[in-house]
C-alpha cells in the first residue's frame, strides 16, 4: 500500500488537481491500497484566517480564551475537507473508487491546544474497511479530534503530520508531493542550489526549524521516531525521483553560502530553558534569512547575512535578557 500526501499549492487549480488525479489512477491499476492525504486548495486557510479577522478575530487573537480557538479550529478545517470531497468526486469521475474520510471519521486522536494538536492516537478500522474494499481513502490532512471529540488542527504544515503518522501506523513510507522536486540546500528558485538525493531526519529538522520550507519539523519527528522513509517529490513531475528523507548516518548538508556571512552563537547553562530560547531565537529571526542552524542542549549557531548582525544581536539581546 502507499501514502500520499499533496499540498496546497500543488491542488491550488482545477487544472493540477486533474493531472494529480490522473497520476493516482495509474498507480491505481497496479496498487489498489491508497491513502491519499490533502491539504486545503491554495491560499484557503489564509483566507478562511482573514475571514475570521473580519468577524471580530484581530480583537481577541492575544488573549484567546478556549471558546475562541475551537471556534478559528473548526473554521481552518473547513479547507481539507473541501479539498478530500472535491479530489474524491475527480477520482469517481475517472473510474476510480474513492470516498472522503475525516479525522473524525477515522478517529484521529490528538492532545494539546485546539490550534497546535499532537497525534496521541490513530483508529485504523474506518480506513481498512476503504482499504479491503479497494476504495481510495482521501484523507483530511491538517486535522484532528481531542478527547471532547471536538475538531483541532496540528499547526501549520499539519498535513505533512497526518501523512507521515498514517504512513507510520501501516509501516510504510510517505511520499510528500509539492511544488519542488525534492529537499535543497537553498531556495529551489535558485539553479546554484542543489538538490539532495537523500538526507537524514536530524539534517532536515534543522533547516525546517531554521525556517527553510521544508517538511513541518513535528512530522520529521514522527519519522524519525518510528523509522518511517519519506520521499519528498513534484506533484508537477510526480514519476522523477525526488528526496528520500530516512536515518542515513553519512548525510552531510552543504550549504552554498553567496554573501558575507557572520555567526551568532547563544550560549545558556540552564538546560531545561533549551526550547524556550531555541523559540525565542527563531522568531527573533523570523525576518531574516537564515543560511544555517546547528544547535545542542546548551548552545544556538546561526549564520546569517553580516549586514543583519547588528539588529539581529540587539533584539535578541533584548528578547533573552526577558527570560533570565
Amino acid at each position: 500500500m502507499r501514502v500520499l500526501k499533496f499540498g496546497g499549492k500543488s491542488l491550488e487549480t482545477i487544472e493540477k488537481c486533474t493531472n494529480i488525479c490522473k497520476f493516482i489512477k495509474s498507480i491505481y491499476k497496479n496498487e489498489k491500497q491508497l491513502i491519499i492525504v490533502v491539504s486545503a486548495m491554495g491560499n484557503t486557510t489564509d483566507k478562511l484566517l482573514n475571514l475570521a479577522m473580519d468577524f471580530g478575530y484581530d480583537k481577541i487573537k492575544n488573549k484567546l480564551t478556549l471558546s475562541a480557538r475551537r471556534e478559528l479550529s473548526n473554521l481552518l478545517s473547513i479547507g481539507e475537507m473541501q479539498s478530500a470531497s472535491l479530489i474524491s468526486t475527480m477520482l469517481l469521475s475517472m473510474g476510480v473508487p474513492a470516498k472522503s474520510i475525516n479525522a473524525r471519521d477515522i478517529e484521529i486522536r490528538t492532545f494539546g491546544d485546539y490550534l497546535n494538536g499532537k497525534i496521541s492516537y490513530i483508529n485504523k478500522t474506518k480506513i481498512n474497511e476503504f482499504l479491503s474494499n479497494e476504495i481510495v481513502a482521501v484523507v483530511t490532512g491538517f486535522q484532528g479530534i481531542n478527547n471532547n471529540n471536538e475538531i483541532t488542527t496540528l499547526g501549520r504544515g499539519g498535513s505533512d503530520t497526518t501523512a507521515v503518522a498514517l504512513a507510520s501506523i501501516y509501516d510504510t513510507k510517505a511520499e510528500i508531493y509539492s511544488d519542488y522536486n525534492g529537499v535543497f540546500s537553498g531556495d529551489p528558485k535558485n539553479d546554484k542550489y542543489k538538490k539532495f538525493n537523500n538526507i537524514n531526519y536530524d539534517s532536515i529538522n534543522s533547516m525546517a526549524n531554521s525556517g527553510a520550507k521544508v517538511l513541518e519539523s513535528r512530522a520529521i519527528e514522527i519519522a524519525k521516531k518510528f523509522d518511517t522513509e519519506i520521499i519528498s517529490k513534484s506533484s508537477s513531475s510526480p514519476n522523477k525521483n525526488g528526496t528520500i528523507i530516512s536515518n542515513i548516518e553519512d548525510d552531510i548538508i552543504s550549504i552554498n553560502l553567496t554573501d558575507n556571512l557572520s555567526k551568532i552563537t547563544v550560549i545558556f547553562s540552564n538546560n531545561e530553558k533549551f526550547e524556550t530560547v531555541f523559540k525565542t531565537v527563531i522568531k527573533c529571526l523570523k525576518n531574516y534569512k537564515i543560511y544555517n542552524i546547528n544547535y545542542n542542549c546548551s548552545k544556538i549557531e546561526i549564520l546569517i547575512n553580516s549586514n543583519d548582525k547588528q539588529i539581529i544581536l540587539r533584539t535578541l539581546s533584548k528578547k533573552l535578557k526577558l527570560l533570565k
